[in-house]
């Protein structure tokens, strides 16, 4: 996998809403040349409550696949309970 063309993506669910600065971190995007995939991690169900995980999962695997560039759809999306921060340049870096 060539890092230089790959970003790093955290996906971030904002429970109460994205005015509210309390997020849970669902995954990780890698967003590559030819697409881009989830790594999911692991909540606790009353870190997202009242919502349920599998859900949360299932919205942002749509989310991913329904972008057409996802790095840059993803970080400029306008969403009130998702946000997206890379957390990996290009180059390899982290932020």
């Amino acid at each position: 996998m060539d890092r230089r063309t790959m970003h790093v993506l955290e996906a971030r669910f904002h429970p109460l809403s994205r005015s509210d600065r309390a997020f849970v971190t669902m995954g990780r995007v890698l967003c590559k040349e030819d697409g881009a995939s989830v790594e999911k991690i692991q909540v606790a169900s009353k870190d997202v409550r009242p919502f349920d995980p599998d859900r949360l999962y299932g919205q942002l695997n749509w989310l991913v696949i329904s972008a057409i560039d996802p790095a840059r759809d993803l970080l400029q999306a306008r969403s009130e309970f998702w946000s997206f921060v890379e957390v990996s340049r290009p180059d390899g870096q982290d932020r």
